[in-house]
């Protein structure tokens, strides 16, 4: 019996097509239609879209949450040491203003760019990485923007406690050193100070440091008016700035006290912030530095530069004196005493005179001189007075001093008199012992006064050599010694 062939026509493959096309015909009603196909893959686009969309929709929430959240005054302090900052801005005039409107150059980019700084930020806090004083720079676009301080430098002068103040001639071209920015008179010292306030301390430094008193950017009139009111120096003599001025008298002679330190920058204050030793090639370069630091980064001056002081000093007198010491020491406690009204035993205290007028040593103590035992002297004379005082009461110093020269010597005899009295006296024991004590101390206070030179403060010492003649004629009289014949001075008193 032969084998079939399945692929052969015959009866057999007949039937397997027959049975094929049925199953066909069965299977394509079943079967979805191209439309019905792309109505399924648009539902399920559709969906996708819609799921896509509502995690975008949620990101986006997330995000915007979480840069308001971030962008509060509030979260800032999340940060340690962000505290003293957080607290002297909420203390400020800015306190109503967001830290990311000064913190972030203005427009998309600023914003942009403040947020991924402040991600890395966040980053060294989160690894304790970061170092214990947070450094930001704000650009003067922030300052200046519309709605903040737009009109500044067209505002003109302002005044600032007292001082006319021009923003303009600050910010609009080079100053000294450098171009100057908003934040490098308006800064942050956390202790003792609000946030973004002028410390005066570097208006100092920038006006003082390497100035001649009252010359160049140091001039006194580029911030004080001269004083039209008079001040009165005690006995019943008043002083005016306008006779000064008339006779062209520098400010110096009588205010050289008031700035204090020559702003230097000690080396070892770079390394706070450089520890390589390439970084302190150009130290020397002051222009390149204030550059660098001043105008390219935000540096508080007082981070580099010691403070220049420019007030009142206390310690007047001590420390012109001190000028001397080193060859003199302490030569000059007497004068400097009489110069303050203190020192004397049997009247009080009376400060005044050229200590009121914040005259020092070295204002009168001008001519040089030489002299056998100390060389090279600087003395007063009648000529130095006369550039201040006018012609009239430079006669009356002079008589004034010679009267108290001349009563000096005579309450000297009568002190010693009444001493060479006491042996023959016939006193009680009480008494007998009392009145030696008493006439020591009239002779301490007269060699003060003659010591002092009463031309230190007239005052004081007239009523010093007052008090001495009076207490000495009353042991005169008690001993039946003659009083002592002196001519006082009167008290010098200013035509009114």
């Amino acid at each position: 019996m032969s084998e079939s062939n399945p692929d052969s026509p015959g009866p057999s493959g007949t039937d397997d097509r027959k049975r094929l096309s049925e199953k066909l015909r069965r299977w394509l009603p079943h079967l979805p239609s191209r439309k019905a196909v792309w109505a399924t893959l648009r539902v399920v686009l559709v969906r996708s879209a819609i799921l896509f969309g509502g995690f975008l929709v949620i990101l986006l929430l997330l995000t915007a949450g979480a840069a308001w959240y971030t962008s509060r005054p509030q979260f800032c302090r999340s940060c340690h040491n962000m505290e003293p900052y957080y607290q002297s801005w909420q203390e400020s005039s800015h306190k109503d203003v967001s830290c990311i409107e000064c913190h972030f150059a203005p427009g998309l980019g600023g914003k942009v760019r403040g947020k991924l700084l402040g991600l890395v930020q966040l980053a060294k806090y989160v690894t304790a990485s970061e170092g214990p004083r947070p450094a930001a720079e704000i650009p003067d676009a922030s300052c200046l923007r519309s709605g903040c301080h737009e009109t500044r430098l067209l505002s003109g002068k302002v005044d600032y406690h007292g001082i006319p103040f021009d923003h303009t001639s600050h910010l609009e071209g080079a100053r000294r050193w450098g171009t100057l920015r908003c934040t490098s008179c308006h800064n942050q010292i956390v202790q003792g100070s609000q946030h973004m306030t002028v410390t005066k301390s570097t208006c100092f430094l920038c006006h003082f440091k390497g100035q001649e008193f009252n010359a160049g950017f140091g001039t006194c009139t580029r911030c004080h008016a001269i004083p039209k009111e008079k001040f009165d120096l005690g006995g019943n003599i008043t002083f005016d700035h306008q006779s000064v001025l008339d006779r062209r008298i520098s400010c110096h002679n009588c205010h050289r006290d008031l700035i204090r330190g020559e702003g230097e920058v000690p080396q070892e204050r770079c390394g706070v912030c450089h520890n390589r030793q390439d970084d302190l090639k150009r130290i020397d370069d002051h222009e390149f530095m204030h550059k660098t630091h001043v105008t390219d980064h935000k540096v508080d001056c007082l981070d580099c530069h010691l403070t220049i002081e420019h007030s009142l000093d206390q310690e007047k007198m001590a420390h012109a004196a001190s000028d001397c010491k080193s060859c003199h020491p302490d030569h000059h406690h007497e004068q400097v005493q009489m110069l303050l009204g203190t020192g004397a035993k049997t009247v009080p205290g009376a400060a005044g005179g050229m200590l009121a007028g914040r005259v020092e040593c070295r204002t009168c103590h001008r001519d040089e001189l030489m002299d056998s035992t100390f060389g090279t002297v600087k003395k007063g004379s009648a000529a130095i007075c006369s550039m201040c005082h006018e012609a009239f009461s430079t006669e009356e110093l002079h008589t004034y001093q010679t009267q108290l020269t001349a009563s000096s010597s005579e309450i000297e005899s009568a002190i010693s008199r009444v001493r060479a009295a006491l042996g023959s006296a016939s006193l009680g024991a009480k008494r007998a012992a009392e009145v030696p004590a008493e006439l020591d101390v009239l002779q301490d206070d007269l060699d003060f006064l003659r010591a002092g030179n009463g031309i230190h403060n007239i005052h004081y010492a007239n009523t010093l050599a007052r008090q001495l003649a009076k207490n000495l004629s009353e042991l005169c009289g008690e001993l039946n010694v003659a009083a002592p014949e002196v001519e006082l001075p009167e008290i010098l008193e200013r035509p009114r």
